[in-house]
């Protein structure tokens, strides 16, 4: 949707001095977000962060400093706000900082937002979720992403879940762990056999996914898989990467099991681990969708993994 018909349709949806709130705003997705609402003159925009000093400073948006953590902290932050789009999670690529860490942030997290949302009169979250997010045992990160979808489920407030495969683009983790091994590794570890399909999505398609949900009904209530234009294996994902930095490695399987305790070990001894528990567990599924989840939901044909790093390199 044009930028100016996009404009009209949100003043007439939101009303004159409504606000949206965009959390984790100074997290990967949300400052893209943040960004592109403010490109596309959205009105009042209000951007949640946990640290006042990590915040995007942008003209024309409010930041506001809260906690999923701190119930009441969020009163302030919710207050007027009619839309909210929650991309505020602890991502799977991140160390737990503290034991339970995942389930708080992510789960309860979400249910004291909703919580305060409802309060407040909030009509409509937007949600940054996961591809293959679906129930699980209780102590395993995919519980708690399948928690974060179930409290906006039951909130009574209208919604979309929005479940992308692997982002690409700039500050993208995941490509950026991957580059930052290959960068330093002779060899590479296939977890898994790097059989497991990946269907990379582009982190500006995404956005404007997640943009045309706050203006649409077509969507409530509904949980959308999406993926990019063409599916990829890991190892497929590590030789894009290696022949867009012209290096060679050596690409060695790496049994599952093996990699579990790798990555506990890892997790118990280093600040930052290239490789968490919780990541591993995405590689238990088929990280994919159908190919024409975007162009079937949203209108529009997403960009290619391929093309796009070949174009734009690693960091682009």
């Amino acid at each position: 949707m044009p930028v100016t018909a996009w404009r009209q349709r949100s003043a007439q949806f939101l009303g004159a001095r409504a606000v949206i709130l965009v959390t984790g705003a100074s997290g990967f997705v949300g400052t893209h977000v943040v960004l592109r609402l403010a490109e596309n003159g959205a009105g009042p925009i209000r951007a949640m962060v946990r640290n006042l000093s990590k915040a995007p400073t942008i003209d024309g948006v409010d930041v506001v400093e809260a906690d999923l953590t701190r119930p009441q902290t969020l009163g302030p932050a919710v207050a007027g706000v009619k839309v909210i789009i929650h991309a505020a999670a602890i991502t799977a690529n991140v160390k737990e900082p503290y034991q339970g860490a995942y389930d708080a942030i992510n789960r309860v997290g979400t249910e004291n937002l909703v919580a305060a949302a409802a309060a407040a009169g909030v009509t409509r979250i937007v949600v940054m979720s996961g591809l293959g997010t679906r129930p699980a045992p209780e102590g395993t990160y995919m519980a708690t992403r399948w928690g974060l979808e179930e409290a906006v489920r039951k909130s009574g407030i209208s919604h979309v879940i929005l479940q992308p495969s692997v982002l690409f683009g700039d500050g993208a983790e995941f490509i950026a762990a991957l580059s930052r091994l290959a960068r330093v590794s002779p060899v590479l570890p296939l977890l898994g056999g790097g059989n497991v399909r990946f269907q990379p999505l582009w982190v500006e398609d995404l956005v404007s996914c997640l943009v045309a949900c706050i203006t649409s009904d077509l969507l409530m209530n509904s949980a959308i898989p999406l993926g990019g234009s063409e599916y990829a294996t890991f190892k497929e994902v590590l030789q894009t990467i290696c022949q867009a930095m012209s290096v060679r490695r050596l690409m060695v399987p790496l049994p599952l099991p093996i990699a579990r305790v790798q990555a506990r070990l890892m997790a118990a001894l280093l600040p930052n681990p290239p490789l968490t528990p919780a990541t591993l567990e995405l590689f238990s599924f088929e990280n994919a969708t159908d190919l024409d989840a975007v162009d079937r939901h949203f209108g529009f044909h997403p960009r290619g993994f391929r093309d796009h790093i070949q174009a734009h390199g690693i960091s682009g």
